[in-house]
């Protein structure tokens, strides 16, 4: 028998679900926005910004002997984080378990595919707070980004441009991260134009087949993440599948994408961050309980977090 009605943590289903991603492998929620564990549900942080800092302000002045120095006065501000509990639970019915496990395990194999699905979840509110020009300055390239102008667009120029917009706020342009969807990759990788770019350093084939890692480095970015996770846009109950991309293919963000290093991290100058209530679960928290009434071992997978851009425009 077991206990009704007390969850436990399950390591060990966790540690199945870690070792063998399947969907899972193509989310990139967690790079574009790394997560910090913060102590409370809600909170504030400091915050300060180019003008109310004086950053960029020459106020350094030259000091006779006797006399005082110049001195700079910095204006804090504060912002607020509210996380929000998410997940989602799945019964594995004693019969089927014991059916099924002639051939797999049903218990390892449900928890692998609730996590996906909470992982899913946090994709599409990433890539929400992400592709948002209410967050984000946009700027309009010349030429759609199209399979039949494909010999016109020009990825490296618009780059290029959002470059100058980053450094223009005074903010650092020589490392940053480009984000965009698998079917924009994949458009922007047989462009002539990026090509003609890539060709004088790497090859002189006529036709090359660009990794992410050689489109990044013709670019002069740190990195090239490829949003490729779909989601089904049909309810449950439904016939059919009705597959759509979580990144879409209106925008490519370019910014700033910086490591966690705990709540001090958010003044680090990254775009933003998946904040996780850390007190009450882990970003990604697998638990199990028993249903006797339904005789079913309970799979929930849940998270506490709060999607949070920390410098947009």
């Amino acid at each position: 028998m077991y206990p009704q009605g007390a969850a436990i943590l399950r390591a060990d289903l966790r540690g199945v679900v870690e070792e063998a991603f399947n969907q899972g492998v193509l989310y990139i929620g967690a790079k574009v926005m790394p997560p910090i564990g913060v102590p409370a549900a809600a909170g504030q942080y400091p915050k300060i910004g180019i003008t109310a800092g004086n950053f960029l302000r020459d106020e350094v002045k030259r000091r006779g002997r006797g006399a005082n120095y110049a001195r700079m006065k910095r204006a804090w501000g504060s912002d607020t984080y509210t996380t929000i509990e998410y997940g989602i639970e799945v019964p594995v019915d004693d019969s089927d378990s014991a059916d099924l496990g002639r051939f797999f395990s049903l218990e390892a194999t449900e928890t692998r595919r609730t996590y996906e699905q909470v992982q899913l979840a946090h994709e599409r509110r990433v890539a929400t707070a992400i592709m948002n020009t209410t967050n984000f300055n946009r700027i309009t390239s010349a030429t759609a980004y199209t399979a039949a102008n494909a010999d016109t667009f020009d990825l490296g120029w618009d780059i290029d441009l959002a470059k100058a917009e980053i450094n223009n706020r005074g903010e650092n342009a020589s490392a940053l991260s480009v984000v965009m969807s698998y079917d924009m990759f994949l458009r922007a990788r047989a462009s002539t134009r990026l090509q003609n770019r890539i060709r004088g350093t790497i090859s002189t084939d006529s036709q090359l087949v660009l990794s992410k890692e050689a489109m990044a480095q013709a670019l002069d970015v740190k990195e090239i993440l490829i949003g490729a996770a779909k989601y089904d846009t049909s309810k449950q109950g439904s016939a059919t599948a009705s597959l759509s991309s979580i990144w879409g293919n209106t925008y490519i963000w370019v910014g700033n994408i910086l490591p966690s290093s705990g709540p001090e991290g958010l003044m680090a100058g990254g775009a933003g961050y998946t904040l996780f209530w850390e007190q009450d679960a882990a970003l990604f928290q697998v638990e199990q309980y028993r249903d006797e009434s339904v005789r079913s071992n309970i799979i929930r997978v849940r998270q506490n977090t709060d999607e949070k851009i920390v410098l947009g425009t």
